[in-house]
């Protein structure tokens, strides 16, 4: 898009010359002259040819420098600088081609001769073609933890077909890198529609869309960039979960504990030879095969019920993991719970108690309390996780197998931050 030319400057005649005098005659002892007409402005087509700009710097002295500018919002820019002169030095004709942009405004020459005169004359300029840039957005705010892309759209149009490249850069970091270039050919050099997909990153703050032409005329837009990311939290469901009691220790091969990172299912040797624990989260360590009762076990410490790490491996770390019972908590709750609603849920609902070290059910009785039925129990692990468990089926053991207790098929839900 081009860019606006904000001036309030009032040019009531082509050549202003703020010349010199001699004190005593008041003659002019340093005159700088413009040839160009009409005489209230220069006009420029950046996709034409352009015109030199002439004229004549003329002084009572040697001449020191005369120099000249393109003036535009940004500030005077020199472009060329002259420090020797012909003959006596006191005449200078100049013929020069500015650099012009579709922002400039002015030209100005300034001179100045031995005798410390000074003299400034600008010229208005009035600029058409060049690339015209038109964005489809001022502004890009991104959530990396929803999207790290999106689209730049927009046109890019040249009336004298002469487009060269579209230019995307970025800063990050407060350093402007280039994204990336592309070159345009054929018809593009009349019309481009952009659609380029960034990636973004922490820390962009910017994207500035630069179009060129074959005559090196330049037109930008920058687009602000606001960058954040948000949690990121992941949901799982484990459906038919096999857990075994650990009575006795009659459980080799049987899965006792589990790891609610990825759903995975330990052995009782697994983990008592791993000094980390697997990462287990939840594990039985009562199953009464006489009853319909399991304790469910926070690895807190060391000891559970007639589960004794500690003389297995004394130095076994397992996560800590706190349970709340939910008393409206049954099947139908389990099925309907999603990921918002876990994420909503604390160890402290109205309706709940809470346990560090087990639970021995929901429901009926003081100590060993049945927990069939679809009761659901809401469990907090210490690396963050939030978790609903139900019993689906109880299965038991023949008399006469080795392996003495009952077993569990348990179905869990599971909430954590992307770690």
């Amino acid at each position: 898009m081009k860019k606006k030319i904000n001036y309030i400057v009032a040019i009531l005649f082509s050549m202003l010359a703020l010349a010199a005098c001699n004190e005593e005659d008041g003659k002019e002892s340093l005159v700088i002259n413009i040839d160009q007409y009409p005489v209230d402005f220069a006009p420029v087509n950046l996709d034409e040819e352009i015109n030199p700009v002439t004229g004549n710097v003329s002084s009572d002295t040697k001449l020191v420098k005369v120099s000249f500018y393109v003036v535009s919002g940004e500030g005077d820019a020199p472009f060329q600088e002259v420090t020797t002169f012909e003959g006596k030095g006191t005449s200078y004709d100049y013929s020069v081609i500015p650099p012009y942009s579709i922002t400039t405004s002015f030209v100005k020459i300034t001179a100045e001769n031995e005798a410390g005169d000074v003299a400034e004359v600008t010229r208005k300029v009035l600029m058409t073609g060049g690339p015209d840039l038109t964005l489809d957005m001022s502004e890009f705010v991104i959530d990396l933890s929803v999207e790290s892309t999106d689209t730049i759209t927009g046109i890019v149009e040249s009336a004298g077909g002469i487009l060269t490249k579209v230019d995307y850069l970025i800063t990050k970091d407060g350093t402007e890198t280039q994204y990336k270039s592309v070159a345009l050919s054929g018809e593009q050099k009349t019309e481009y529609t952009m659609f380029e997909i960034i990636t973004f990153e922490l820390g962009m703050s910017s994207i500035h869309v630069v179009a060129t032409d074959d005559k090196g005329n330049v037109t930008s837009s920058k687009i602000k960039v606001s960058v954040v990311a948000s949690p990121v939290f992941l949901y799982y469901e484990y459906t038919g979960k096999e857990l075994h009691g650990t009575d006795k220790r009659k459980t080799a091969g049987n899965g006792i504990g589990i790891s609610l990172i990825d759903g995975s299912v330990y052995d009782m040797a697994t983990i008592t030879a791993d000094p980390d624990g697997k990462g287990i989260d939840f594990m039985i360590t009562n199953a009464d095969n006489e009853a319909d009762n399991v304790r469910y076990y926070s690895p807190s410490g060391q000891n559970g019920d007639k589960f004794k790490l500690n003389e297995i491996n004394g130095d076994l770390n397992l996560n800590i993991t706190t349970f709340s019972v939910l008393d409206r908590g049954d099947e139908a709750f389990f099925d309907a719970a999603t990921k918002e609603d876990i994420l909503a849920m604390t160890l402290t609902d109205e309706g709940a108690s809470t346990r560090n070290t087990d639970l021995r059910g929901i429901a009926e009785g003081v100590s060993n309390v049945d927990i069939l039925g679809g009761k659901v129990v809401y469990f907090e692990t210490a690396w963050g996780a939030q978790c609903l468990v139900r019993l689906t089926e109880v299965k038991q053991n023949p008399a006469s197998s080795t392996k003495k207790g009952d077993y569990y098929v348990m179905d869990f839900k599971v909430v954590y931050q992307q770690l």
